[in-house]
């Protein structure tokens, strides 16, 4: 669910996440530009800690011991939704790969979501997006505008879909990990679908399955009936206490089968099946949790 855009990053300084309140817009296509430059910058200068063949590389990694991740379980009072969706934001971060087609000379860019998970650099994607195979250069914008050049894929779980990215930072606002939350619990989504900054969509956790589709290998994943489009790839899935229960992955959406119909002077013929849901697939923090060896 990997999103072509024009991406960006600014600086808010003490200014309001954008699309919080009326006074605090999000403005669209100045945020993507501004990071789409940036990422583009690494990729024509060759200034990138962690280049497409390494980054490709280290996706085979499928464990780390350099970091440990904080859990935490359902306690306290459940938060409000502006006080969830102040806490994703904060949390949450732009992905930006920029790479060249075969058709012109100039850097394009693709937009996927992700999170942090630990104060220090570490940030919770899909594989998918950590390992697209043409970006030369990948980057993260934070909400109040720090960019930050990927430095390292820390491991990743092709099957699983989740991935862990470090940046060279120190003081992000993330999110705590939970893996109990069981079926019918309410969540939210914060992602950035469809070059929208900012978006927060909110549901139940539906079930829980192994998906069977190939190169997943029966792994164990998470539907909720909150809703995302490309580009929320990497998004996280919140519980109402503010922790983080899994991450968008991807959609399947479902068609009623062809029907046939009846005319006076033709043959029969199928209609065209219609669609009548959309099943929307997480990764589980259990999966981004397995990816640490201390866990």
């Amino acid at each position: 669910m990997l999103l072509p855009t024009l991406l960006a990053a600014c600086v808010f300084g003490a200014a309001a996440i954008p699309g919080i309140d009326v006074d605090s817009p999000a403005d669209d296509r100045e945020l993507f530009r501004k990071l789409e430059q940036q990422t583009n910058a690494l990729a024509e200068k060759g200034d990138v800690a962690v280049g497409r063949v390494l980054r490709l590389e280290q996706c085979k990694r499928t464990r780390t011991d350099a970091v440990r991740l904080t859990t935490r379980t359902a306690a306290g009072a459940p938060l409000d939704g502006a006080e969830i969706y102040r806490r994703g934001a904060q949390a949450a971060v732009l992905i930006g790969a920029s790479y060249k087609c075969a058709k012109c000379s100039k850097w394009h860019n693709t937009l996927a979501s992700g999170f942090a998970v630990a104060a220090d650099g570490i940030i919770a994607t899909n594989h998918h997006v950590a390992a697209t195979a043409d970006a030369e250069a990948m980057g993260v914008m934070t909400a109040d505008g720090r960019f930050f050049p990927v430095r390292e894929v820390l491991a990743a779980d092709k099957a699983h879909d989740v991935a862990l990215l470090r940046v060279d930072a120190e003081d992000l606002a993330f999110l705590p990990l939970r893996d109990d939350a069981p079926a019918g619990s309410p969540v939210r989504c914060y992602s950035h679908p469809a070059n929208s900054f900012g978006f927060i969509s909110e549901g139940i956790i539906a079930r829980y399955f192994r998906m069977n589709e190939p190169e997943r290998n029966g792994s164990v994943f998470m539907q909720i009936t909150a809703d995302w489009a490309r580009g929320s790839s990497g998004g996280p899935v919140m519980d109402a206490f503010g922790n983080a229960v899994g991450m968008v992955a991807s959609t399947s959406p479902v068609f009623t089968s062809p029907t046939l119909t009846h005319t006076a002077s033709k043959d029969s013929k199928p209609t065209t099946p219609s669609q009548q849901m959309v099943r929307h697939n997480c990764a589980t923090a259990k999966a981004i949790l397995r990816l640490t060896r201390a866990q």
